[in-house]
């Protein structure tokens, strides 16, 4: 075993439910003895990693996301003046600092970056530091449903619009092997047979960030990509077990690759 492990970053990606897998791959790092040195995340992977980052134990963020179901996230979103959003954020803002508290991210044990996108220019804009609940709310801060969120004269929204896997993030921080989670939903995946109003423009979102990932994976790649195979049942709010237990597997699976590199191998 050498004196010094390679700093480990983790790129946790955009995916609504489906981000609870990674839960289940944080959970296999630890079972495993592996430390995060650093952590980035876009939307849903603002929330855990952010939470993660602030000492938040992953069975109490699991239990959050079960209890909260879809009602919750429901309450959470609605109502608001629907000629900005359908809410406002606040209730959702209150909701994470039941968490993280008033906490800053520069004062976090784990180094953490949450990725926005600036609705004026169209660019990523790495929140590094500053109110932790306030970034992860801009972080997922879903055009259409939540009001962007107003940071130093920035407006900003969801980070998975434009950088739904952030792997130059997080090597920023100083990450020498960085581990990407891939939990977005492949477009075929959609049943598209009856499609609504939603339906359409979720599946206009969801081809837009994979034709993005697809593209940035060529300039910036993690050294280990994860992609949890959910099968032909799409996880769900209102059960989030299943997701993050294909979260802890898919992570086990490359558990002894990782270490290698992380001891220099």
């Amino acid at each position: 075993m050498p004196d010094r492990l390679r700093k480990l970053g983790v790129a946790l990606s955009s995916g609504g439910p489906r981000g609870n897998a990674h839960i289940g791959v944080l959970k296999a790092l630890e079972d495993a003895g592996i430390p995060v040195g650093a952590i980035a995340g876009a939307s849903v992977g603002a929330w855990v990693g952010g939470c993660y980052a602030a000492g938040v134990p992953l069975d109490e963020l699991a239990r959050f996301w079960q209890e909260l179901g879809w009602y919750g996230v429901g309450k959470h979103l609605l109502p608001g003046p629907v000629w900005r959003g359908w809410t406002s954020g606040k209730s959702l803002l209150r909701a994470i600092q039941g968490f993280v508290g008033e906490k800053r991210i520069e004062e976090l044990e784990i180094p953490f970056v949450a990725v926005a996108t600036d609705l004026r220019t169209g660019q990523p804009f790495w929140i590094e530091r500053g109110p932790l609940a306030k970034a992860i709310c801009a972080s997922s801060a879903v055009p259409g449903l939540v009001v962007p969120v107003e940071w130093e004269g920035r407006l900003l929204i969801d980070g998975g619009m434009v950088d739904p896997l952030p792997v130059a993030a997080v090597r920023s921080l100083g990450a020498e092997v960085v581990l990407g989670v891939d939990v977005l939903v492949t477009p075929q995946e959609k049943d598209m047979r009856r499609p609504n109003v939603l339906s359409v423009l979720f599946q206009m979102a969801t081809i837009f960030q994979k034709r993005i990932l697809e593209l940035e994976s060529r300039l910036e790649a993690p050294d280990f990509l994860l992609r949890p195979e959910f099968g032909d049942h799409p996880p769900r709010y209102t059960d989030i077990g299943p997701a993050v237990e294909v979260g802890y597997r898919a992570a086990e699976a490359v558990l002894p690759a990782l270490k290698e590199a992380l001891e220099g191998g």
